[in-house]
């Protein structure tokens, strides 16, 4: 069995006994296994429900040491993605995770779990009763689904946020999780989670293992941050999603409402790589793909082969006795728009009495999966409308809607489909709903062209779609005849149209559709998001893995295989053993926390720095984007510090008065010259974008809008640098978008070249034979370059060379350390040994 096999070419996971790395130490945890084991790689399907039918039959249980009998689910959208994983070729093993349909008495778990193993490759998560009671009819279906729906509990009598369902949630996730953790080999397998009922999930696998390659799939929609920003445990929810590799959806606006969720309450930036949306996570990617599903087509099509489905289909045919049928088939849920679609179909026959006896609405719904006052009501409602349509425009005991709510089996559903001539999808809001897509299969007919027509589907095939909106399909059916499903007269005017349509254009229409459907089935969608998942993670295999944070605060971040924490130890035995040194350090963000006013230097800070300059074997230089005027103010007290102004432009060494230009000859000229431009452009986007503000200094101008609105703000950012680019073409200036700035500078003006200064040279002798430089933002990514760049030359080639960044990000800096108390008490541990080294 293939859980033998894992255990046995992996033996313990090379992460088991190994502590998390919490707070960025430089231990891997990346889970690699080694290279001389045999390469197993296996697909993990991972939904709530396992794509299985289940019934207690103690005599087809009985081979198998239990009381069930099993068979697949082919109507499970997570079977079918199975079989497009499978197709691909490339897997040893495509296995489904998920619960049962029903409780499994514990004494009988492990029997159903090694029949499900050896026949359906697939492993069952057994949750207790009260424990599957709150997760899934409390939290997932009484809360979270109206969320994502966009539905707020409004009144005492709605389903509110209840603390014991979301540790019932939570409980669930992990019971997933430990599951997943006995069978995953983290260096080769792929774990692909599915919905909304596991998205915490991911959070317990990257805590497990640091390197998994993990997606997830929503299915339902994602709902704006106005919305989502209500849940209490808003922030948990997306660093769940965020611990994934990448995060597919059906529709960009579903992905573009999570974007705005992760920029408004996480902070986090997106940005478009060689076509992907990706979500920079503390120096993780996370992709964002949006991928719309389809249908197995063949499935289908050899349905409408079947006995059973041709006979229903001749019953229909019959039922509806020349009529032209308008079908909906539904879930009965308070989405699906079911009211609204009965409303529109009464105001058409209002407007256009005359039709009623050529036509029929069937409406069949599927049982609700759940249960509530809401349900109950959209029940009367529906009944109430259906009888005043039938009282109104019944003719000889035939009415004009047919209203059931009862499971509809596989072949009927495609006997409705293959029969009706519109199919009408009002859903108010849906994650991808396929019922258009399996229409359209429906009415293409058989694979034997010639056997469907002699069953009556006419040639060419025709169909005809009326789609709500707010469906994930809507925007791949651009044939379809889309609707408001909550304009009324906007839904009759389109059903009212299709029906006088001309069976030319129906068939344009059906041939354009179809030609989508056939070509994005499931299997394509699968093996497109499976890909995706291996592209992201073989990018990102060359990094090393960091733990960071606790509980479901918990995320990964990967950096450089040569990436550490700066060793601090090293950098004073050292700076002890030097005797030319040179320290390059950043102000904002480096010496003080970053922050939206001026923040001058502690009396502490001052006093390290006049220790540090005071000794002769010291260059100390202090690095900043602030005006000359301002550093002056702040430092100009300590002799012998070396300043530089506005990121480089602006350069004053510890012997001189004045301040140099290290920006080339002219520069000054041309900078009044583009300022005259850009300002009164500055000045426009400033007043329209609230929270923002313009900052000019001698050489630059800078647009602050990290206090403005996120969204907002990056939009007016982004307007603003192709502005910008277009207005400035051809002059010699940079724009740059930083964090939460756009800044104008002179070309080739940066923090490098105030490292030229420093570390050129003419003879061996005044080589600095320690040097280090610190900073926190991409400002100083420039002196970073320089700084490495000097250290490659022969005349550095024994000297003890530092570059730290602030944080664990991406950087050109080789080390980093966490924060500016860090980067103080550093200088501190130096400054003491000045002190002892005078006395």
């Amino acid at each position: 069995m293939w859980s033998a096999k894992r255990t046995a070419l992996i033996g313990e996971d090379a992460n088991d006994g190994k502590p998390n790395t919490i707070g960025g130490s430089s231990a891997d945890l990346s889970g690699a296994s080694g290279a001389s084991e045999p390469r197993v790689e296996r697909v993990f399907i991972v939904s709530n429900s396992l794509p299985l039918k289940m019934r207690e039959d103690a005599e087809a249980g009985k081979p198998y040491g239990h009381k069930y009998a099993f068979e697949k689910d082919g109507d499970s959208i997570y079977d079918q993605c199975r079989e497009g994983a499978e197709a691909n070729g490339q897997y040893d093993a495509v296995i489904n995770v998920g619960q049962l349909p029903m409780q499994v008495p514990f004494e009988l778990q492990e029997a159903v779990a090694n029949d499900l193993e050896a026949r359906f490759d697939a492993v069952p998560v057994f949750l207790p009763e009260d424990t599957k009671e709150n997760f899934y009819k409390g939290f997932c279906k009484q809360y979270l689904w109206p969320l994502m729906h966009y539905v707020l509990p409004m009144s005492p009598l709605d389903s509110r946020f209840q603390k014991h369902q979301w540790q019932a949630y939570i409980a669930a996730n992990k019971r997933f999780a430990d599951k997943l953790m006995e069978v995953v080999c983290s260096d080769d397998d792929q774990v692909w989670v599915h919905d909304y009922h596991l998205m915490l999930l991911p959070t317990f696998l990257r805590k497990r293992f640091n390197a998994v390659k993990c997606g997830f799939f929503l299915h339902c929609p994602f709902p704006s941050s106005e919305i989502f920003r209500t849940t209490p445990n808003r922030d948990l929810i997306l660093r769940g999603l965020l611990n994934a590799d990448f995060v597919g959806f059906h529709t960009f606006d579903y992905a573009r409402h999570f974007l705005s969720c992760c920029t408004r309450l996480l902070g986090l930036n997106h940005r478009m790589e060689r076509g992907s949306l990706v979500i920079d996570n503390f120096g993780r990617l996370v992709s964002v793909k949006i991928c719309p599903t389809g249908v197995k087509t063949s499935r289908l099509r050899d349905v409408l082969d079947a006995q059973m489905c041709k006979d229903r289909r001749k019953e229909l045919v019959t039922e509806i006795a020349g009529r032209k049928m308008l079908l909906g088939l539904d879930d009965f849920d308070e989405f699906k728009g079911i009211d609204q679609k009965i409303a529109a179909f009464e105001r058409m026959l209002d407007e256009h009495p005359e039709i009623a006896e050529q036509i029929v609405l069937y409406q069949v719904c599927n049982p609700p999966r759940g249960s509530g006052r809401d349900i109950d009501d959209l029940r009367a409602t529906v009944d109430s409308m259906v009888a005043r349509i039938n009282d109104k425009y019944a003719k000889n005991g035939v009415n004009v809607v047919k209203f059931e709510v009862r499971p509809v089996p596989l072949h009927e559903r495609i006997a409705l489909y293959s029969v009706a001539d519109i199919a009408v999808v009002t859903a108010t809001r849906d994650g991808m709903n396929l019922a258009p897509y399996e229409y359209i299969t429906c009415r293409q007919g058989p694979n034997d062209e010639s056997q469907g027509t002699s069953d009556g589907f006419s040639l060419p095939r025709q169909s005809s779609l009326i789609i709500s909106e707010f469906t994930g399909c809507s925007p791949s059916l651009s044939g379809a005849l889309r609707v408001n499903p909550w304009h009324e007269e906007d839904v009759a005017d389109s059903m009212y149209k299709a029906l006088q349509m001309s069976g030319h254009e129906h068939e344009a229409r059906h041939e354009k559709h179809w030609r989508y459907v056939s070509e994005h089935h499931v299997g394509f969608w699968a093996q497109s998001c499976l890909a995706e998942l291996q592209r992201v993670t073989e990018k990102a295999q060359s990094n090393r893995c960091y733990g960071l944070g606790f509980g479901l605060n918990f995320r990964v971040v990967h950096l450089s295989s040569t990436f550490r924490k700066l060793d601090t130890a090293g950098v004073v035995a050292n700076y002890l053993k030097a005797t030319r040194r040179k320290l390059v350090i950043d102000y904002d963000g480096t010496l003080v926390p970053l922050a939206s006013f001026a923040q001058p230097p502690t009396a502490h800070l001052l006093s390290l720095l006049t220790v540090l300059v005071n000794d002769d074997a010291n260059e100390v230089c202090i690095v900043s984007g602030r005006e000359r005027e301002t550093l002056d103010k702040w430092f100009g007290n300590i002799p012998g510090l070396c300043m530089v102004a506005e990121h480089g432009y602006w350069f004053r060494r510890g012997s001189d008065v004045a301040w140099n230009e290290l920006a080339p000859s002219g520069t000054d000229n041309s900078v009044l010259e583009w300022k005259d431009t850009v300002l009164p452009i500055l000045e426009q986007y400033a007043e329209a974008t609230d929270g923002s503000f313009i900052q000019s200094k001698e050489s630059s101008c800078v647009w602050h809008y990290r206090d403005a609105d996120p969204d907002f703000g990056a939009w007016q950012a982004k307007e603003l640098l192709d502005h910008l680019e277009s207005v400035l073409h051809g002059d010699p200036v940079d724009v740059i978008a930083g964090n939460g700035t756009v800044e104008i500078k002179p070309k080739g003006v940066h923090k490098g070249l105030v490292i030229n200064q420093l570390l050129d040279t003419q003879s061996s002798a005044d080589v600095a034979d320690f040097v280090l430089a610190v900073g926190d933002d991409r400002s100083d990514e420039d002196m970073f370059v320089a700084v490495n760049t000097h250290a490659q030359l022969p005349l550095y080639a024994g000297a003890s060379i530092y570059t730290s960044t602030i944080g664990q990000k991406p950087s050109k800096a080789p080390a980093y350390l966490d924060d500016t108390d860090d980067v103080v008490n550093m200088l501190q541990t130096l400054a003491q040994y000045n002190v002892c080294h005078r006395h």
